[in-house]
């Protein structure tokens, strides 16, 4: 078996209690086809294969862990060696429900690409630091950024429960939380989503400071300033949006 590395920020479930509850979130269906990110040691794996999907596919980094799950899974689960940071999922074709226990270094960079991939998620189960799902479901305040304005337009994002150290080994440092991730009809091309997610990131860039400074802009046009006195963590996601494509 393989060792944990702590490089890749390897934190391995063994609470069988709480698999069972993460994969009974995904509800799935014998028609449905899955998706696992980093199944490590194949804790989910397992608890996923007993549901006999139509189709798994499982996305692992590290070979030692990829060499495991296929002796231990067989044609089971088709064991795909990639980087989930940037593996092209649409590739694969189609939609999956996905499941992962996003390891906490890269947790945010794992979500990023499959907002890129958006059209390949039927619904997300994924547990992340409890400090990170607090940041995903903000709306408002020093919690609300710019990654979760720009996730929000497109997926609806919840908190499940919270799972503690004790249910890891190793003990990670923080609480974890599970969350569900299910897509919106909102939708926009990749152009126009990189320069949004680019105001974005201005607009947050300094936060004590008002949206005009942030952006460059000495007066709001007219039909904005209701907002000429406002930051961005006070401003819906919507909202920014309209900011943004009425300032284009």
């Amino acid at each position: 078996m393989s060792r944990l590395k702590k490089s890749l920020g390897q934190h391995f479930l063994k609470d069988k209690n709480v698999v069972k509850r993460i994969v009974d979130a995904g509800k799935l269906s014998p028609e449905d086809r899955v998706l696992e990110i980093g199944p490590g040691g194949g804790a989910l794996t397992e608890e996923i294969v007993g549901k006999n999907p139509r189709e798994f596919i499982a996305v692992e980094i590290d070979p030692e862990w990829v060499s495991f799950l296929k002796e231990k899974f067989g044609d089971k689960v088709k064991i795909i060696n990639a980087d989930a940071t940037d593996f092209d999922f649409s590739s694969l074709g189609g939609k999956f429900v996905y499941f992962g226990n996003l390891p906490y270094n890269v947790s945010t960079a794992i979500l990023r690409n499959l907002l890129t991939h958006r059209k390949t998620l039927k619904k997300g189960i994924f547990m992340v630091q409890k400090e990170v799902a607090d940041r995903l479901t903000a709306k408002k305040g020093k919690e609300y950024g710019y990654f979760p304005a720009l996730l929000s337009l497109f997926f609806d994002i919840k908190k499940l429960f919270n799972v503690p150290p004790k249910a890891f080994t190793p003990p990670p440092k923080v609480m974890s939380t599970v969350v569900e991730i299910s897509p919106k009809e909102f939708d926009m091309e990749e152009e126009e989503l990189r320069k949004f997610e680019s105001f974005l990131k201005r607009a947050f860039s300094q936060r004590r400071k008002k949206l005009k400074k942030n952006l460059g802009i000495k007066e709001l046009p007219e039909e904005l300033r209701e907002f000429k006195d406002k930051r961005a963590e006070e401003i819906p996601p919507e909202e920014l949006l309209r900011i943004f494509r009425l300032l284009r």
